[in-house]
């Protein structure tokens, strides 16, 4: 059943904020509007054929096959103006500049078929959630909490280094790979959305503990920001202990088996769902190898004597372990984040071969998480007014759901024959079943 008559208005004001007419051409532009509409409205999977049969008028599939594979235009066309965009936007609705700002890294897998052969950017990746190879794309993404704001900014494919060989092997030299760590592509995003924070807000950066490497903390502190994360157990901390105090630099695993008796302080934190949960922490000031200045390290239980604790790492000294823990929480957007995208907007539903198109289209499809975002904040606007990303999916739905049932009522009432309006409205694939 089609979907689409008229092209939205809200999508149009939006990549109106971005700017983009400065880095992409005017099909282009129609291009990335038809498509974050179809992303939106189109129910299930979201392969480039089903996309393009949502449409009354729409464009041959190839044409939006062209537009990621073959159309002059760089992911960072639509990275850096949406980054510009968003800390706008944050600067003028955020009342209280004195709050301060977060930014989150993180990766995700979106799994593919394991049959899948010719996809640059699909390869064999280890799943933690289920504990096995899969096959898979992985990205990084970077998002920003400040205020009671939260959005999407960046994001990178990785791919790992037996990958780019093998891809290499079949590109000509000017178009071969550059093999990127992880941490150095969340450094990358970091220095690009560097220039665009507001001055005089202090910034704390939210990660796990892969990527809390030395070069990573010592980078982030060397532009004044702090860093909350997980650490490993494995991570090498000094520390002065005793009575009269003496150095020890040892694993923080054995930070915490000399712990033992000692009190814990008890943090109670609120969940998702609601619920509230207390943990038992225990913490110490020292010093992480590599890393300059005095960090705090936090070992945490979900009960006392409970097995493999957690290990949290804080620049910030002058936070509590309740304070950090609490600030840690604000990682939990992305997580949501990653659920919608590849839910709702099809982030893995792909079937474009070349890394460069890949790249393509995870900027576009989180364009268009950030646009939901903008949508509900401007709703949102609204006295009494909240709403969920989910919530702002159906609304465009249904706007788009009533606009195409009134022209089809115009049409008939115009004279047309009920079976054409019917065939072009419902498709023709609907008819003949019917």
């Amino acid at each position: 059943m089609k979907s689409i008559v008229h092209r939205s208005l809200a999508i149009g004001t939006f990549v109106g904020l971005l700017g983009l007419t400065a880095t992409l051409h005017q099909p282009q532009l129609r291009h990335l509007e038809r498509f974050a509409d179809l992303l939106v409205v189109a129910p299930r999977r979201k392969t480039l054929a089903q996309l393009a049969a949502q449409e009354c008028d729409g464009v041959d599939p190839s044409n939006l096959a062209d537009f990621f594979r073959i159309s002059p235009w760089n992911p960072d066309d639509i990275r850096l103006p949406l980054i510009a965009a968003v800390l706008d936007y944050l600067k003028t609705h955020n009342h209280d500049k004195t709050q301060p700002l977060f930014l989150a890294l993180d990766d995700s897998l979106v799994p593919k078929d394991k049959g899948t052969r010719h996809l640059e950017a699909v390869d064999w990746f280890f799943d933690h959630k289920t504990h096995r190879t899969i096959r898979a794309s992985n990205h990084l993404s970077l998002s920003i909490s400040w205020g009671g704001f939260y959005f999407p900014l960046t994001e990178r494919l990785y791919l790992r280094e037996a990958t780019v060989r093998r891809s290499n092997r079949k590109r000509p030299k000017h178009k071969r790979l550059t093999y990127v760590s992880k941490p150095k592509l969340a450094q990358q995003m970091l220095e690009q959305v560097r220039p665009y924070l507001p001055e005089g807000v202090k910034v704390y950066v939210l990660f796990d503990s892969w990527y809390t490497s030395a070069r990573l903390v010592r980078w982030i502190r060397n532009r004044g920001w702090h860093v909350i994360a997980g650490v490993k157990s494995n991570r090498t901390v000094s520390c002065r202990q005793g009575n009269p105090p003496k150095a020890r630099c040892q694993k923080v695993s054995n930070w915490h088996n000399d712990f033992k008796g000692k009190p814990y302080e008890r943090v109670r934190l609120g969940l998702a769902n609601g619920k509230t949960r207390t943990y038992y922490v225990r913490s110490l000031l020292g010093r992480l190898r590599g890393v300059p200045g005095e960090v705090r390290v936090l070992i945490s239980q979900k009960g006392p004597g409970k097995a493999t604790p957690r290990y949290f790492l804080c620049t910030d000294v002058t936070l509590s372990c309740q304070e950090v823990l609490k600030l840690y929480q604000n990682r939990w957007r992305i997580e949501t984040d990653y659920w919608q995208v590849k839910m709702h907007l099809g982030l893995g539903d792909y079937r474009i071969r070349s890394y460069e198109a890949i790249s393509r289209w995870y900027s576009v499809v989180y364009l268009v998480l950030a646009y939901l975002y903008w949508r509900k904040y401007e709703h949102q606007k609204k006295p009494g007014c909240t709403i969920s990303l989910s919530e702002v999916i159906q609304a465009i739905r249904q706007e788009h759901q009533r606009e195409c049932l009134r022209q089809a009522c115009q049409k008939v009432a115009q004279g047309e024959p009920i079976e054409e309006v019917l065939k072009r409205y419902l498709g023709p694939e609907v008819m003949a079943v019917a």
